[in-house]
């Protein structure tokens, strides 16, 4: 608690911070921080508690605390998930939405989710998908038990993810609710995205 705390959130210009400091975090039993002090987590994971469902519900309570008594004053908030970094922790019933949908193999998987990212018009018609690495073996050639555990993981992620964009969607909502959505600028950023953390089967621990 003798710590600095300039390299801290308060310290780099936020006037408030609810959240966590460091990488992988676990997303039923954090290791929260408010402001500039290390606090217990509102309820247990054995009470429904889920760090993303938490940090929308504070976004929310300071945007609320914000216009109660500021109403017209602008504000920048930083919202920021666990999500979709390891640990991939999600509510079952999120994953359970996904089972069976990878079980066709990161192959096929890849070429449809390409394909739908062209009619989308995310990427260029003309863009070309890039080859499989070299390092990541062709599905087809998994032994079974393999092929259960990686679609499990895809599904777990897809779950994770499918968590998250409706917690950043309350918030959004709750912006709409407002009246200041057409004034607000929402700017979507990530982390590094997929990594090769454990090797080509991941880490399992």
């Amino acid at each position: 608690m003798a710590a600095p705390r300039h390299r801290w959130p308060l310290g780099r210009g936020f006037e408030r911070f609810y959240g966590f400091l460091g990488g992988d975090t676990d997303q039923y039993n954090p290791d929260l921080v408010a402001d500039n002090h290390h606090i217990n987590q509102p309820r247990t994971a054995e009470e429904g508690y889920h760090l993303t469902e938490d940090l929308a519900d504070k976004a929310i309570e300071f945007l609320t605390d914000l216009r109660n008594v500021e109403p017209a004053k602008p504000f920048f908030l930083y919202f920021c998930t666990g999500a979709g970094h390891a640990p991939h922790h999600v509510p079952p019933e999120w994953s359970e939405r996904y089972r069976g949908v990878f079980d066709m193999g990161w192959d096929k998987a890849r070429g449809a989710i390409f394909q739908r990212q062209k009619d989308m018009g995310v990427v260029p018609p003309d863009t070309n998908l890039t080859p499989r690495p070299h390092w990541i073996q062709e599905w087809e050639t998994l032994p079974e038990d393999e092929k259960r555990l990686y679609s499990r993981m895809m599904e777990v992620y897809a779950g994770f993810i499918s968590h998250t964009d409706h917690h950043i969607g309350r918030l959004i909502d709750y912006i709409e609710e407002l009246g200041e959505l057409n004034n607000t600028i929402i700017v979507a950023i990530s982390d590094n995205g997929a990594t090769a953390e454990g090797g080509p089967h991941g880490p399992l621990n």
